[in-house]
């Protein structure tokens, strides 16, 4: 099978064009691009594909049959349900969507058309260090995780951040970290008492809160804090301590170290490690073209994990702890 794609966006978008382009047997065939300045410079540097500002030509176009949505967050709703219309697969920066009756249209609406395929750009799942630290807690008893966000980019908030009505820093950082605590446990939270303040960019346009603690029950009687830091003077940075019964895994700006009660060893594995970010897109093409091949983040997982998110958003809005109910 023939994999023909288009991007939306070439912000992040240039990232899914790599992974995409020549990967067995797949081509991108059209770019959508609304910023004019950017699709002149982009005709020039792709003078073989399609560069357009009116994403309708890719849901006309029936040759294409993978749409990377990389667009703004705003925008990701809507042409997801342009793919289900028009019956394209699709890959889609996190988040998914921005409110949970958006999150209740796109699940009805997936087991409607259960032969389109959907995945979100979930990279940590990728990382060699955390897929280390999966293997080492495997089997082991937990009882305390802390893992934090930590942005580093500030200015980055000031854009179109902070003229989206419904963004949160939930959505927009803290999301990898849930899902990486997701997946390296195989767990999902219970419940979430979260809090925020904007004290760091208040009196700033991004009106929103700039930092964002949950405190999550998982099962098990485990304990996991994570934060979402977007106005931290710091390395962009994803760290990242697991307590274990007889050890401690540690991803910090110091280093990657398992520390037990004797000795600290360090982790050889790499961090960040951005040359393996590709492998989920390109496991997502293998998925497409290939039957029973397991995708590194099912859609339940996605689904489950915009739900987490929504409750942390909902938890901060009303001051309490949040149930969370999956759908």
């Amino acid at each position: 099978m023939k994999i023909v794609a288009a991007i939306i966006g070439m912000g992040i978008g240039q990232k899914h064009l790599e992974a995409i382009d020549n990967y067995k047997n797949s081509k991108v065939k059209l770019i959508c691009e609304k910023n004019k300045r950017k699709i002149k410079k982009l005709k020039i540097k792709y003078p073989n594909k399609i560069v357009t500002s009116k994403e309708d030509e890719i849901f006309f176009d029936k040759e294409i049959n993978l749409v990377s949505i990389a667009s703004y967050d705003q925008y990701h709703y809507n042409q997801i349900l342009k793919c289900f219309k028009y019956k394209k697969n699709m890959i889609i920066e996190k988040p998914l969507c921005l409110n949970s009756n958006q999150l209740k249209k796109i699940y009805f609406l997936s087991k409607k058309n259960k032969d389109i395929k959907i995945t979100s750009n979930l990279v940590l799942r990728t990382n060699s260090l955390f897929k280390d630290f999966k293997k080492r807690i495997k089997k082991q008893k937990i009882f305390y995780i802390e893992g934090d966000y930590i942005w580093g980019r500030k200015e980055k908030l000031f854009g179109w951040r902070s003229k989206i009505k419904e963004y949160s820093l939930t959505l927009g950082a803290g999301i990898h970290i849930i899902d990486l605590i997701n997946w390296l446990t195989g767990l999902r939270p219970i419940s979430v008492y979260a809090v925020g303040n904007n004290k760091m960019t208040k009196g700033t346009s991004f009106k929103k809160n700039s930092l964002i603690t949950m405190i999550f029950n998982f099962p098990n009687n485990i304990l996991v804090k994570v934060s979402a830091n977007g106005a931290a003077i710091y390395n962009h940075y994803h760290e990242i301590k697991i307590f274990l019964e007889n050890q401690t895994l540690v991803n910090s700006r110091m280093g990657s170290y398992v520390i037990n009660k004797d000795k600290i060893s360090k982790v050889e594995a790499e961090y960040p490690d951005k040359k393996n970010r590709k492998k989920l897109i390109q496991n997502f093409i293998d998925t497409i073209k290939i039957k029973n091949i397991k995708p590194l983040i099912s859609l339940k997982e996605q689904i489950d994990l915009m739900t987490i998110c929504f409750a942390v958003d909902k938890s901060v809005k009303l001051k309490k702890k949040i149930k969370i109910h999956y759908l």
